[in-house]
């Protein structure tokens, strides 16, 4: 997560880190519970309950997500795996996962037989320090994982489901430069596109024209380019579909700690060495709407068109909330 500017943040910052450190150190074993997380609906526009078309997208089903659990919560990656169950990290150092309960028409009802574990390091100890800030989830095409960490800067591998939670990372490259961003401002964005090429982006290492660092891996080469948010927005994740297209998630904080929140598509061809991106908007939250601290987005393709999940990082602090959007982006579009 980014730099926050305003006084206000701060404090929450600050109480935040008082209730911190209160929570009981988690156990390196994983944990099984069909009621580890409560599901409640929320109505996403509450003076407009009930609606259901916002922006492009539509409105699927909307949740706050709660736990008595001291280890859940800070959800800042989000994928669905090859086991199609819903797979999130927290910027703490823990994986999640749950199984999605879907009606017909493919809206999540409920997710069950959750499990919370560390992630692991390469000495099978779970992350601790500057090792836990993870950030960005993406999954590759062989089904395994790559998680981006923030802080002290790199991306590990973990093996496809089921044996995730136990895996050994394994280190992958990644370009010099992306070592000098800013220690919580690095890599927030990550994609695997359709062809094998991985997508990076950052959210606040700036070039000087005001864009944002981003990359395009492919094998052992590595190509720099660029992403542009809208003004003062920030990048928190990314998600590739299908056809090569990517959506980015942007978040904004404005003076008084308000959130605003933004999903755009950059088109696949657009997504190439040396670009400038740019997205088009396809949804855009602002309060008094369910407009959190979103920084998670995760895409699932399905016959009436794409699937988009947003979750939001709730900071383990009692003054936010871990919030749950699905949305359809319909297949036309």
């Amino acid at each position: 997560m980014g730099r926050k500017n305003t006084h206000l943040f701060a404090l929450h910052i600050l109480m935040t880190v008082v209730l911190s450190a209160c929570l009981r150190s988690a156990p390196p074993q994983i944990s099984s519970d069909n009621s580890l997380v409560r599901l409640t609906q929320i109505d996403v526009d509450p003076e407009r309950p009930g609606r259901k078309a916002f922006g492009s997208l539509t409105l699927v089903s909307a949740f706050q997500l709660e736990s008595k659990d001291t280890r859940f919560g800070g959800l800042s990656g989000l994928s669905i795996g090859t086991d199609g169950k819903f797979y999130a990290i927290s910027d703490r150092g823990y994986w999640l996962s749950a199984t999605m309960q879907l009606d017909s028409n493919g809206a999540l009802m409920n997710l069950v037989d959750w499990q919370i574990a560390p992630i692991l390091t390469m000495t099978k100890t779970p992350v601790r320090g500057r090792l836990r800030d993870a950030e960005g989830l993406a999954q590759t095409l062989d089904g395994s994982f790559l998680v981006a960490f923030e802080s002290a800067h790199r991306i590990w591998r973990y093996s496809s489901p089921p044996n995730t939670f136990n895996s050994t990372p394994v280190s992958v490259d990644i370009p010099a430069a992306i070592r000098r961003a800013p220690s919580n401002g690095g890599m927030e964005g990550l994609a695997t596109l359709p062809d094998g090429r991985l997508l990076i982006l950052s959210e606040e290492f700036a070039n000087a024209d005001g864009s944002f660092k981003g990359w395009l891996i492919e094998a052992e080469k590595s190509a720099e380019l660029s992403y542009v948010p809208a003004e003062g927005f920030r990048v928190t994740d990314c998600a590739a579909l299908t056809n090569g297209d990517v959506l980015v998630l942007e978040r904004r904080y404005a003076l008084f700690a308000i959130l605003s929140a933004r999903v755009t598509l950059v088109e696949a061809s657009a997504i190439r060495p040396g670009a400038k991106l740019m997205g088009k908007e396809l949804l855009k939250l602002e309060q008094p709407m369910a407009a959190e601290n979103y920084e998670a987005i995760a895409v699932q393709q399905t016959s009436k068109g794409t699937m988009i999940f947003i979750a939001s990082d709730d900071n383990y602090s009692s003054f936010q909330q871990t919030l749950l959007l699905q949305f359809l982006l319909p297949a036309a579009l």
